[in-house]
């Protein structure tokens, strides 16, 4: 094996070991937070700015994921529509985070979990800030190594400085999210892998608290397997899960 991929699967590998081992009972929490949202017919919201918002879309319409899970979009906050810098500017667009919520259907009682990995920037902030005034249930994955950093926000310097107020998963992601070096760049982000790790992994865990109570929770199957496609339209043909899903 090349020494590169020796290096960052090792690196990689020790991020995900470091949430399994040390966020076990925040996410156990966290699972139990959104199956009784399920339970109660509440929404469950997943947000996140640029490379984060991969992590909604990594969840939604997702085989072998639930069907609850419900993306918050915001305008410019997504790498697949924006371009780049322009995605930086939105999301440190203070007003932007609070007319996100403003404008979406996030109601007391909801849940959101939200994707921030420097949990610094303006949008985000206040996108969490504001879902908890309207009484959303507000679960925030973020990275501890920025816990000192302050960004650009008008109050709040971070994430932390809400943790009272929300549920803080860290995903162990080292400043910077490079976690190697060739030569003298740094490289091998590992953001993402340790998000969708945690997403799945409250999918999961929420999935397993159902079933234990005798429920059976809508999963996804891929529509590429045998008996995919009609397993997911079953699905989509209920009303509660069109109306989540927009559809007529």
């Amino acid at each position: 094996m090349h020494h590169l991929l020796q290096d960052y699967l090792g690196q990689a590998t020790a991020v995900l070991n470091q949430i399994a081992e040390q966020e076990s009972a925040v996410l156990e929490k966290a699972a139990g937070i959104i199956a009784e949202a399920y339970c109660g017919s509440q929404g469950i919201y997943v947000f996140g700015c640029t490379h984060s918002a991969i992590l909604a879309e990594d969840v939604f319409y997702r085989a072998g994921a639930p069907v609850f899970w419900r993306p918050l979009w915001g305008p410019g906050m997504t790498i697949s529509s924006t371009p780049g810098m322009l995605s930086t500017a939105a999301e440190r667009n203070e007003e932007l985070g609070r007319s996100i919520i403003a404008c979406s259907r996030l109601a007391a009682g909801d849940v959101l979990v939200m994707a921030s990995t420097s949990g610094k920037n303006a949008a985000p902030l206040a996108v969490a800030e504001t879902a908890l005034e309207r009484g959303v249930q507000v679960i925030a994955i973020t990275s501890s190594h920025y816990r000192q950093q302050r960004g650009n926000h008008s109050r709040l310097a971070n994430l932390w400085d809400l943790e009272q107020r929300l549920l803080i998963i860290d995903n162990h992601v080292p400043c910077g999210d490079a976690a190697i070096k060739v030569g003298d760049s740094p490289m091998g982000p590992v953001s993402t892998m340790a998000g969708s790790f945690i997403m799945h992994s409250l999918s999961a865990l929420a999935i397993d608290l159902l079933q234990q109570q005798g429920l059976t929770p809508p999963v996804f199957l891929s529509s590429n397997a045998p008996g995919g496609s009609a397993h997911n339209n079953a699905l989509l043909a209920k009303p509660e899960w069109q109306e989540a899903f927009l559809l007529p």
